[in-house]
């Protein structure tokens, strides 16, 4: 069944066959996930005339910070730094890590979308990026002993920094 024409949808502006493009270009919208304990974010960067870019990102762990070479995190610390140097050679090529200033582990993942898209597409890239990650977020934590991130609760919502609100959720 098709629209009647473009519709306002929340940050969206939906066609007559359903498919999305960001109703503003300086507001775009986001929206986050939990995925085995960690918040994932997916947000589309970028409209143009040519397409869009979905932005998926979140904090694989944090790695133990220490001053004294004594303390007892020393030995995790330095195996939790081994693994990071090993992980940009088995990252896909298109994924970016970063060691943030607060030793917290980040994966960035950029996709390039044809606009408008459909809601389906977008989430696919998504259940593609969490299910790529599982064999990480397995690594660090069980090999390399990285502290999982703890969201601040299971349930609960916060703002998408569109304005709007996301449902903090399994997936």
């Amino acid at each position: 069944m098709q629209l009647c024409g473009p519709l306002k949808l929340g940050p969206f502006v939906v066609d007559a066959d359903g498919r999305l493009t960001p109703s503003t270009p300086e507001r775009f919208p986001s929206f986050r996930i939990a995925w085995r304990g960690h918040a994932v974010e997916a947000r589309l960067t970028a409209a143009t005339p040519e397409g869009g870019v979905l932005a998926l990102n979140t904090v694989l762990g944090r790695v133990r910070s220490t001053g004294r070479p004594e303390a007892p995190e020393t030995l995790p610390r330095q195996i939790a730094f081994g693994a990071m140097r090993m992980l940009p050679e088995t990252l896909p090529s298109d994924w970016t890590l970063s060691l943030l200033p607060d030793h917290r582990i980040r994966i960035e993942a950029r996709y390039s979308l044809t606009l408008p898209t459909a809601a389906e597409d977008l989430l696919v890239e998504l259940a593609l990026f969490v299910l790529r990650l599982n064999p990480y977020l397995d690594l660090l934590a069980e090999e390399a002993g990285i502290e999982i991130p703890s969201p601040a609760a299971s349930g609960g919502v916060w703002p998408s920094g569109d304005g709007g609100f996301a449902t903090w959720g399994e997936v």
